[in-house]
């Protein structure tokens, strides 16, 4: 298959709420930011590409019951699809629409198409306290729905090494099954978005961006403690850029800004526009995350040539090669970093150029030819493998 040939792409993207904050993150940041980077680089690389467009019933006002709507309706929209008028179909999180179930439908409807699909948690990450607060009792449908993909995107080497070393510990088959669906491609940054929002405009104090959900997984309590003892002990500001209304750390919050009036914000849902211009404008971007197979808000701020601290475990030593100046192991560290960084703004512009430069790996042009490259990879194997008959599966 040559990169001249273009393949025909259904594409379903995962549910967003650019209007409304909501639980998972890829609802309002990266569902909407690497979704549109992928869609718009694709067809450099012969991929020409039909977004599904669910047809949500009207009248449900609570973003839950949008939410499942949407998830419905997209099932529903392959009723009116011919047969082979796809090469391959795309499923950008694998636990909305599940990719067992399009295999189903598609099966039925005698559509010949590839599966792909990216997974961004998992129930087979120890660490995905969402998942299982959210969805229990639902590991063998997660990993039944990974395993009914063709080939399984994911953001990182370490997410993939955690996924095949847990399911290994279940079914040691099932995971070399599973291994040899798994690709690394990563995650793009919708840097063109990034660029037109940029400015030179900055605060006139130093500022910390919080750009994270108020998940447990991503431990705001622990930033919490950060931001209060250096609010006391700098001439500084924090902006914690997603709701935290109804959290567990709202009145921690409210009490922080009662302290220390004007010098803590909370964005609520910021348009990307102004989010995006938040963080050419910030000076220090802080993760305290247990959780993260990949960390999108943390490259994007790593972009914007902002100082980056990072606990040093999960993703986040892969995203910036290990920069050991970015990365903390703990929260005294985390306070000694911020201290440090907040005193010497040359070295915290200095260690903002570093950051970027590795950001740069995180653009559409580096990432989606890996996607792209994949998606010819499944399309080549199923016609294959439609020409010569399925090879039937191993017991195990």
């Amino acid at each position: 298959m040559t990169a001249a040939t273009d393949l025909r792409l259904l594409f379903f993207r995962g549910f967003v709420s650019p209007s409304q904050d909501y639980k998972a993150s890829d609802a309002i940041g990266y569902g909407i930011t690497a979704v549109d980077a992928i869609l718009a680089e694709l067809p450099r690389h012969g991929i020409q590409v039909q977004c599904v467009e669910p047809d949500v019933p009207p009248g449900l006002e609570d973003i839950e019951r949008r939410r499942l709507g949407w998830i419905l309706a997209g099932y529903q929209s392959l009723l009116c699809i011919p047969p082979e008028e796809y090469d391959a179909i795309f499923i950008f999180h694998a636990f909305q629409h599940f990719p067992q179930e399009i295999g189903r439908i598609i099966a039925e409807l005698g559509i010949g198409a590839a599966v792909i699909g990216y997974t961004h948690g998992s129930h087979w990450d120890p660490t995905d306290e969402f998942r299982f607060i959210h969805y229990p009792g639902m590991e063998v449908t997660d990993l039944a729905n990974l395993l009914a993909l063709d080939r399984v995107l994911v953001g990182s080497n370490y997410f993939r090494d955690t996924l095949l070393q847990n399911v290994a510990q279940w079914n040691p088959e099932v995971a070399h099954r599973l291994e040899a669906k798994l690709r690394v491609v990563g995650l793009p940054i919708n840097s063109a978005a990034i660029d037109r929002a940029r400015t030179d405009e900055r605060f006139p104090q130093p500022t910390i961006v919080f750009n994270h959900s108020m998940v447990p997984s991503k431990d705001p309590g622990l930033f919490l403690d950060a931001a209060e003892r250096v609010l006391a002990t700098h001439d500084c500001q924090v902006f914690i850029t997603r709701d935290v209304k109804g959290t567990e750390v709202e009145k921690r919050v409210t009490d922080l800004q009662q302290r220390f009036p004007h010098r803590v914000h909370v964005g609520g849902t910021l348009d990307l526009e102004a989010y995006f211009r938040l963080l050419w404008m910030a000076d220090i971007q802080v993760s305290t995350a247990r959780h993260e197979t990949f960390g999108i808000s943390t490259v994007e701020a790593m972009y914007t040539e902002t100082c980056c601290l990072l606990p040093d475990r999960a993703s986040y030593p892969e995203i910036t090669d290990n920069c050991r100046d970015a990365l903390y192991g703990t929260p005294e560290e985390l306070f000694s970093k911020l201290d440090h960084y907040l005193r010497d703004a040359e070295d915290r512009r200095r260690l903002g150029r570093v950051l970027r430069q590795r950001a740069l790996r995180h653009t559409p042009p580096q990432v989606v030819p890996r996607v792209a490259a994949v998606i010819e990879e499944a399309v080549s194997v199923n016609r294959n493998r439609r020409h010569t008959g399925p090879t039937p599966a191993r017991a195990g």
